[in-house]
């Protein structure tokens, strides 16, 4: 090493909520484990690498390679380095990143509660972290017996002709899929796209088309018409695991040579997907009751009430559209508001009972047992240490 201290480059953009979380993450790990004598400047994913970098007499890199160019002139550093972007297969710098597949999942699970049947992808061409995600979705709906339609504007003639044109190219493509449609998109970014595509088409959002994005950048978020839900992923945790790696690397201790993936933290869900795509009115209104006020000690009755019919047409109609009992729903339900806080809070046990509209710690217990196979704290435990879809 040059010195006592170790000098890091960190080759990550400042400009987006990725690239700061994954600093927030580094530095909570510099923080606990001694002093890094830091290069950092502000810039974007796609600027070059700094001009500075390929002369530079350091320790380590963490960055986020989104050019071989970049790839290139850090490998020629000779010195230990760790990728959090995963753009290229082939790279070897050693790599810390989201869990692709969990992604894909989470984002699967939130449109499936909301009973869609009909699914598509919208990607970054040539972006292998993209692909992935991709491939998992697919793969996930095919075994619940979705198809999933996958956008390629590379094969399209009119993409490459102009950002209006790839939009135009676009909404046709978007307008001639089955409705309603569930749309998971790469990024946020690619979300917003997809969005100025329905309102080109005059495709309703969420009633006819529902948009889910990657990364929960808030100001993106809020920018889409309507406000976009996005897969919360872990930023800091990323950084601070990458951080933690390249520590180990530059104190010349072993490592594993997979790629240390992130579960994300869930779903924040804004209007994009505000919906319940079912044909039958009932059960769609039953469901949004259910949605907004399960955990707030409504029953059953209460929701045959709301909807103004006896109970047991309610339940006949849950098991027409939805194969289960308008209780089933509710226990969904909850048991989705206890995993949230379990990973997002650090509230005790029988507050997350209560905060889920369940009875008592104990019946937390026993439901997490049944459903999910483990404790509510072995739950915690997982979802805190990244291991938890």
């Amino acid at each position: 090493m040059s010195s006592t201290v170790p000098h890091v480059a960190l080759v990550i953009e400042t400009s987006m909520a990725y690239g700061r979380g994954l600093l927030r993450g580094i530095s909570q790990y510099v923080t606990e484990h001694g002093y890094w004598s830091i290069y950092v400047d502000q810039r974007s994913l796609n600027d070059p690498p700094p001009a500075w970098l390929q002369d530079w007499n350091g320790d380590g890199v963490i960055m986020r390679a989104q050019t071989h160019r970049l790839a290139r002139i850090v490998a020629g550093l000779k010195v230990p380095a760790v990728d959090t972007l995963h753009q290229f297969a082939e790279l070897s710098a050693p790599l810390v990143i989201p869990d692709h597949r969990a992604v894909a999942a989470t984002a699967a699970e939130h449109l499936l509660e909301r009973h869609y049947r009909h699914f598509a992808f919208v990607g970054v061409e040539r972006a292998y972290w993209s692909k992935a995600r991709r491939d998992a979705l697919c793969d996930i709906l095919r075994k619940a017996g979705r198809p999933c339609h996958v956008y390629s504007p590379l094969s399209r003639r009119r993409f490459a002709e102009s950002w209006e044109g790839g939009q135009q190219d676009l909404t046709e493509w978007l307008t001639d899929l089955p409705k309603p449609l569930g749309v998971v998109t790469a990024h946020d970014l690619r979300a917003l796209c997809v969005l100025d595509a329905c309102r080109r088409g005059r495709l309703a959002v969420p009633e006819q088309v529902a948009v889910i994005g990657v990364d929960n950048d808030e100001p993106l978020c809020q920018l889409g018409d309507p406000p976009l839900s996005s897969v919360v992923l872990d930023h800091e945790l990323i950084g601070y695991r990458a951080a933690q790696l390249l520590d180990r690397m530059m104190k010349g201790k072993s490592h594993s040579k997979k790629p240390i993936t992130v579960k994300p933290r869930g779903v924040v869900a804004r209007r994009s997907t505000d919906f319940v795509a079912l044909e039958d009115q009932l059960t769609a209104k039953a469901v949004r009751f259910i949605r907004q006020f399960a955990c707030d000690g409504v029953d059953v009755p209460d929701v045959a009430r709301h909807c103004g019919v006896s109970r047991r047409t309610l339940e006949r109609t849950f098991s027409q559209f939805l194969g289960m009992s308008p209780h089933e729903q509710m226990v969904r339900t909850k048991l989705a508001r206890a995993k949230q806080l379990l990973g997002e809070s650090d509230y005790p046990l029988d507050a997350v009972a209560a905060k889920s509209g369940l009875s008592h710690a104990a019946y937390l217990n026993v439901l997490f047992k049944r459903e999910v196979g483990q404790t509510p704290g072995e739950y915690r435990r997982r979802a805190t240490n990244g291991e938890q879809s």
